[in-house]
C-alpha cells in the first residue's frame, strides 16, 4: 500500500509564483493547493491540513502575517510548517517570523533548487 501523499499549500498573490512552484513539487511526487491571498489560504488550510504552507507576506485580503497568526492559533496546525517568502528582507520581517513561530523565511526571488532540497527535508522528518 502506498503511503499517503504530503500536502503543500502555497498562498502568495503572484500567478506565475504560484504555478512554478507548484509545477516543481508536483513533479517531485506532492499534492499541492494553491492560494491567491490569506483568507484563501487559510480556508484551504483548514480543509485539506497541509504539512507545509509556503506563505507570501505581501497580499491582498489578509497578508502573510495576518494568515500566519490565524494558523498558528488554531491547535491543527502546530506541527505544520510555515514558511515566508518574500521580497522583503529587513530584518525586522525576520525577527517577526521569529516570534510568530515561521519555520523558515526565503527570501524572492526564490532559488527553486535551494526551495525544493529545503522542502524535501521537511517532508522527510514529517514522516
Amino acid at each position: 500500500m502506498d503511503k499517503p501523499k504530503k500536502r503543500i499549500l502555497i498562498v502568495d498573490d503572484e500567478p506565475d509564483i504560484r504555478e512554478f512552484i507548484s509545477y516543481n513539487l508536483i513533479k517531485k511526487g506532492y499534492d499541492v493547493f494553491t492560494a491567491p491571498d490569506g483568507k484563501s489560504g487559510f480556508d484551504l488550510a483548514v480543509e485539506h491540513r497541509p504539512h507545509l504552507i509556503l506563505l507570501d507576506l505581501l497580499m491582498p485580503v489578509m497578508n502573510g502575517f495576518e494568515t500566519c497568526i490565524r494558523l498558528r492559533k488554531n491547535p491543527y496546525f502546530a506541527e505544520t510548517k510555515i514558511l515566508f517568502l518574500s521580497a522583503l528582507s529587513e530584518s525586522h520581517v525576520r525577527d517577526l517570523g521569529v516570534q510568530l513561530e515561521v519555520d523558515a523565511y526565503i527570501s524572492k526571488p526564490i532559488r527553486i533548487e535551494l526551495l525544493l532540497k529545503r522542502i524535501d527535508f521537511w517532508m522527510k522528518q514529517a514522516g
